[in-house]
């Protein structure tokens, strides 16, 4: 049986071919070193590779090298390899890693001398200084930047190829060119997509209009850019970010388009998720916010018809204060029901709304004024602490100041600055007897309830005995 002699083979290839142990040594050389750089074997066997490129070359050398990491990995370079005497043959080299049965790694280079091809005087990374250069070094000189284009091309395709799904299509949306990317995520073969339309993959997602706008843009000259829903040869859904780029032939016209498309299902399938998440949140914070607004009301409605099944004026009255504090709550809550941000309250649309609501319980006519220079967003505790607070001050200015009067008026300021807000709560009514205060340990539930509602504030309230009612309060704003 005729077996081939594989040292022999390599030996009769004519181009640089060896070996490379784990620590980047040189463990095999076939004899064309010899004829091509001048080595002997014994010579080169067990030295380092990077030792006979080019001092300028070697930190590239070994960068690339550590690059290969899983077998079957390749990389390649145009590098300076030196001869026995001296000089440097420039070659275009290629590495591959490869691993044997036990486990052990090597990589297997192979180079090809090409510097007959660009030329002696023009080495790697180099170019003549000279002014005055002769047909022949132009030449070579044109040939050098022409294959170097074409190397750092097919580098910066390899780097394309390995990040985008990439088509090219022609003036009428043919497909003309499918990368392997392209192919792998649509799972069509490159031969089922050439010559095909886009269309192919339309998953019904967009409309008819997406597309004309799309390509009406395009087709004018310029670069589309957004995030289609395609559909898989077996149907499944997937989305990509595109950028359309419309490219011109030497005449100015249109004739083909190139498109990059990256893959964002992931994120646009956690957007979704976050979105039905965010629904689902929303309804259920509806039911919570009708459920309770319901059980308000009801106990508002309870507290009401209690109070007039009580014939007796303190328990009656009792019952219509809970009731009044309780709607203070609610006309808060409603508020927050309807209110886009729940977490801030717009003090100045608050009040009017609440004391005109509180007003209407009574049949005293009593005149409002309300003066605000601007809406005082606060948090939601803060609004409620006041509104408690005002329903305290309406009634006692109703019971006390307004006894003896059929009518009235009250008067509220309220003003903001950096860091506090002042609250001014005033009536025209009979004065406020002069053993008032807020601290009064005798005093009913409704003084008491203001005094602790302020101390939660943490504000400052000045109440002046023998005049008319007057309430100022300062707390800081936060």
């Amino acid at each position: 049986m005729f077996q081939t002699n594989y040292s022999e083979l390599l030996s009769n290839i004519p181009d640089l071919i060896c070996e490379l142990d784990s620590f980047k040594r040189i463990r095999y050389a076939n004899s064309f070193h010899k004829e091509k750089l001048g080595y002997e074997s014994h010579e080169i066997l067990g030295r380092s590779v990077d030792e006979f490129f080019h001092p300028d070359d070697r930190n590239e050398l070994r960068t690339k090298i550590s690059l290969l990491e899983r077998p079957g990995s390749e990389t390649k370079g145009i590098w300076r390899i030196a001869h026995r005497d001296g000089h440097f043959l420039t070659c275009e080299c290629r590495g591959k890693l490869q691993q044997d049965s036990n486990g052990i790694k090597k990589i297997i280079v192979v180079a090809r001398d090409i510097t007959e091809e660009l030329g002696t005087e023009f080495k790697i990374h180099t170019k003549s200084n000279k002014k005055v250069q002769t047909t022949s070094e132009l030449h070579y000189q044109s040939f050098f930047e022409l294959k170097m284009s074409q190397f750092e091309f097919s580098q910066l395709k390899y780097a394309f190829d390995e990040h985008a799904v990439i088509t090219i299509t022609d003036k009428y949306g043919n497909i003309t060119y499918a990368n392997d990317r392209f192919c792998e995520i649509s799972m069509y073969s490159r031969d089922e997509l050439i010559g095909s339309n886009h269309r192919l993959l339309n998953s019904g997602f967009h409309s008819p209009e997406f597309f004309k706008r799309m390509y009406h843009m395009i087709q004018s000259g310029y670069v589309w850019k957004g995030e289609i829903r395609n559909r898989t040869k077996d149907g499944s859904i997937y989305w990509v970010s595109v950028t359309i780029v419309p490219l011109r032939s030497i005449d100015g016209n249109i004739n083909r388009f190139v498109a990059l498309h990256t893959l964002i299902t992931r994120t646009i399938e956690s957007e979704e998720k976050v979105t039905q998440l965010l629904q689902e949140k929303e309804l259920l914070l509806q039911e919570v916010h009708h459920r309770i607004k319901n059980n308000l009301f009801s106990v508002f409605s309870l507290l009401k018809m209690q109070s007039n099944y009580y014939e007796d004026p303190q328990l009656k009255e009792q019952f219509e204060e809970a009731a009044g504090r309780l709607r203070s709550m609610m006309a808060l809550y409603d508020r927050l029901y309807r209110s886009k941000n729940p977490n801030e309250i717009d003090l100045k649309e608050y009040i009017r709304n609440l004391v005109g609501q509180i007003l209407a319980t009574y049949p005293k006519d009593i005149r409002f004024l309300f003066s605000s220079d601007e809406s005082i967003i606060v948090k939601p505790d803060i609004a409620s602490n006041l509104g408690i607070i005002l329903n305290e001050l309406i009634c006692n200015s109703v019971k006390h100041s307004f006894l003896l009067k059929d009518k009235g008026e009250i008067k509220i300021q309220i003003q903001k600055t950096d860091h506090q807000i002042f609250f001014l709560y005033s009536d025209n009514g009979e004065p406020l007897p002069d053993s008032y205060s807020l601290e009064n340990s005798e005093a009913g539930f409704g003084i008491k309830l203001m005094n602790l509602l302020v101390q939660q504030l943490k504000g400052k309230v000045e109440v002046r005995p023998g005049q008319s009612v007057l309430f100022d309060l300062v707390f800081p704003f936060r």
